[in-house]
């Protein structure tokens, strides 16, 4: 256990006063016992508030040229699941998790909803040990190349638009349904169509349902 903390200091630059906090951040439900009778889960509320106020900033420092809707859809870009795993395995959060047998055996090192969850855990840990002024650089830190590449990416979000022309077309709600599921749990193949009134309008892949989803409606509205 000290090594996992160790490491996981070293890996923030930060000390904890308390390490409780973060023995707690890192503390799947599946291992809770007598000596930590505590998981992340209230920790990740706090660390997500935190996630979305930083980088929302660093988001509006970044691009001034841009509105208030770019800005929403770039950080929802990277304030999810997939985006906040993936800063857990990059710096190294998968190998430090304190998991139950059970959940070991079942591959939870390499969920995303657990990598994501811990992730958010742990800046909430810091908050609450050190306060605002020691998470603000290390988020600052893990987040900069992408928020610098952000303007890259297409933000558009093809499920509202679809959505918007679906209700004003139809009267009526778009529904997704997974049809393919394929690839190990850490690089899962999702597939998904679209249909409007049992009638297919699209579909997309991506590597988690969300992704899918929005392929799929991109592909509708391309059609």
């Amino acid at each position: 256990m000290e090594k996992k903390l160790y490491a996981c200091e070293e890996m923030l630059a930060y000390r904890f006063e308390n390490r409780q906090w973060l023995v707690r951040a890192l503390t799947h439900a599946s291992a809770l016992s007598d000596e930590a009778p505590f998981g992340y889960e209230r920790l990740e509320f706090l660390g997500d508030g935190a996630l979305d106020m930083i980088i929302g900033l660093m988001l509006f420092e970044r691009y001034p040229e841009h509105d208030e809707g770019w800005l929403t859809r770039a950080r929802a870009m990277l304030v999810n699941t997939d985006g906040l795993a993936q800063q857990a395995i990059d710096v190294g959060l998968d190998g430090l998790l304190i998991l139950g047998k059970g959940e070991e055996k079942a591959g939870g090192r390499r969920k995303t909803s657990i990598l994501a969850g811990v992730y958010e855990a742990l800046i909430g840990a810091v908050l609450v040990d050190g306060g605002y002024g020691s998470i603000e650089p290390i988020v600052r830190r893990h987040f900069q190349d992408v928020v610098d590449t952000i303007h890259t990416l297409n933000t558009k979000n093809y499920k509202s638009l679809l959505q918007e022309r679906i209700q004003v077309e139809h009267q009526t709600l778009p529904d997704y349904e997974v049809v393919e599921c394929s690839g190990p749990d850490h690089d899962k193949r999702f597939v998904v169509r679209v249909c409007v009134e049992n009638k297919e309008w699209g579909r997309g892949a991506g590597k988690s349902k969300k992704d899918a989803e929005m392929a799929a409606a991109r592909d509708a509205l391309d059609k």
